[in-house]
């Protein structure tokens, strides 16, 4: 058994007290801002919790009302009619003007709350008799309500709703109305497969509304835990090696408490309490959703210290920001990857060696620059890919995929170019007509002499509008970092076997061996 409760126009008198409440400050020169004013919906839920709080532990909030699952109340509070009479008893203590139903499913509650008046009570079998005389409008505010469920399902990761995505329902109250329809009762005697046939998944779903049938269980509402522990240490500690032992301490009940709950550690603070009375507080964001105490503890370390304290430590508070867990699903058929707990600390242990803009993979940018590129952040976590070496699952479907084309016998050859990282600088002498004939440079392992064939000029620039940089400095921009280009490039086969991509920087005039051709 349910009772719903429905507070209407509840949310526009607060909005209304809060447009009055803002001119009369305004009018006194006391101006404040937005985010110190509560959401109208925080306000309306906040006082409809508190009233389903009062009768069972077991609600759910849509809104401007809420659902309760009554079961069992009948021994202490009487019949279905007195637990109504209490429940609206209690919103008009809290100052609430309210619709109460009571009904056998929660659909049937929460059409009955809305489009009736004072308290109704349904007995068990006979919700679809109740509702079949209400108006099909009713039908636009329970998909409104449908939809944000639906929403705040898929944001906080709750028990995923079976109902499909629906549009509005206004269209489909419009269409029902062109058909002859009026009651919920003229929209759930249809044949569900005629219905179907011109309405789709949508129109079967409204249906069982209209009959009073649940879709969905209810989902109570859980109150918001933090995932938080301090610690007031007797005598500071000075060291990452004490500090170790205090963190590992506080995070081993936390990463309990999210095991339980089926989340992972998304963002770690740790908040360090100096002798000084200063706090040295750090921030990590984790690429993969992670609980395990040594590798946290790990990663808190390294990034300490990267970044260590200014004196001796008293206190220590770590605060965990959750986010869902991950899901994993081995297969036969691929090679395991390192788990995200292990990449996860050999990337803090990479970024604390050699700095977090130093570590990360390639990635091709939309520039017309020679060999730009940008680093992004390592992946931690790869698609399952299938017996074809494709994305996807591994099963029936994989071995259903066809066969990849077939590579040519002999394929044709092609020219690659092993870039330097830093453009090499290089003597070059050229002829009257600008043209290299001989190359030479001090680096090891570079070849030099005269040159027997000469390809180019590629006359290239770009980035004009950025500072300019000049020498070797400009030479290492054209290739991946910032600043302008303005060049020459020639592609040069040497006498002693060597081939490479040469260029002249015309700003500088300076000689640069930009990659080896192989």
């Amino acid at each position: 058994m349910f009772a719903c409760v429905y507070a209407p126009g509840y949310g526009e008198r607060k909005d209304d007290d809060q447009r009055r409440d803002r001119k009369d400050r305004r009018e006194e020169n006391l101006l404040i801002p937005n985010s110190a004013i509560p959401a109208i919906s925080a306000l309306n839920v906040s006082a409809l919790s508190g009233v389903a709080q009062q009768f069972s532990p077991r609600y759910e909030t849509h809104g401007d009302l809420v659902v309760i699952d009554v079961r069992g109340l009948d021994r202490l509070l009487g019949d279905a009619r007195t637990i109504g009479e209490e429940l609206r008893r209690e919103a008009a203590d809290r100052g609430l003007r309210v619709h109460v139903a009571i009904a056998g499913t929660q659909t049937a509650a929460t059409v009955l709350a809305i489009a009736r008046p004072g308290v109704v009570v349904v007995e068990a079998g006979r919700e679809a008799q109740a509702i079949a005389s209400i108006s099909l409008d009713v039908l636009t505010k329970v998909g409104e309500q449908r939809d944000d469920d639906q929403r705040r399902d898929r944001r906080e990761s709750r028990v995923p709703s079976p109902e499909p995505r629906v549009p509005s329902p206004e269209p489909l109250v419009i269409a029902f109305k062109r058909w002859g329809l009026k009651t919920l009762g003229d929209l759930a005697a249809l044949p569900s497969a005629d219905l179907s046939a011109r309405a789709g998944q949508p129109g079967l779903l409204y249906q069982a509304t209209a009959r009073g049938d649940d879709l969905r269980p209810l989902v109570p509402d859980l109150p918001e835990e933090r995932f938080d522990a301090a610690l007031d240490l007797e005598w500071p500690i000075d060291g990452l090696e004490p500090l170790s032992f205090v963190l590992t301490r506080l995070l081993e009940p936390l990463s309990i408490r999210l095991e339980r709950r089926d989340r992972g550690v998304a963002v770690l603070h740790v908040q360090l309490g100096l002798v000084t009375k200063d706090v040295h507080a750090r921030r990590l964001e984790l690429p993969s959703p992670l609980r395990d105490v040594r590798a946290l503890r790990t990663l808190a370390l390294l990034d300490l210290e990267s970044h260590p304290p200014a004196s001796s430590i008293d206190r220590v508070t770590v605060t965990i920001e959750p986010t869902p867990g991950r899901v994993l699903q081995h297969t036969l058929f691929t090679r395991p990857h390192p788990t995200p707990e292990q990449l996860s600390t050999l990337l803090a242990r990479l970024g604390a060696a050699m700095g977090q803009d130093r570590i990360g993979a390639p990635s091709v940018v939309d520039s017309y620059r020679p060999g730009a590129f940008a680093m992004k952040p390592f992946a931690t976590e790869h698609p399952t890919l299938g017996r074809e070496g494709r994305p996807g699952r591994v099963g029936k479907n994989a071995l259903s995929l066809p066969a990849s084309p077939a590579l040519p016998a002999h394929p044709a050859p092609g020219i690659a170019l092993r870039r330097c990282r830093q453009p090499v600088p290089a003597r070059v002498a050229v002829d009257a007509a600008g043209r290299p004939v001989r190359v030479t440079t001090d680096r090891r392992g570079f070849a030099g002499g005269s040159v027997r064939q000469a390809v180019g000029p590629w006359k290239t620039s770009g980035e004009w509008w950025l500072p300019a940089i000049s020498g070797a400095g400009r030479a290492g921009a054209g290739w991946g970092g910032r600043g302008g280009w303005d060049r020459d490039e020639w592609d040069v086969a040497l006498s002693d076997g060597g081939a490479y991509r040469v260029f002249r920087d015309r700003t500088s005039d300076a000689w640069f061996i930009e990659a080896v051709i192989d």
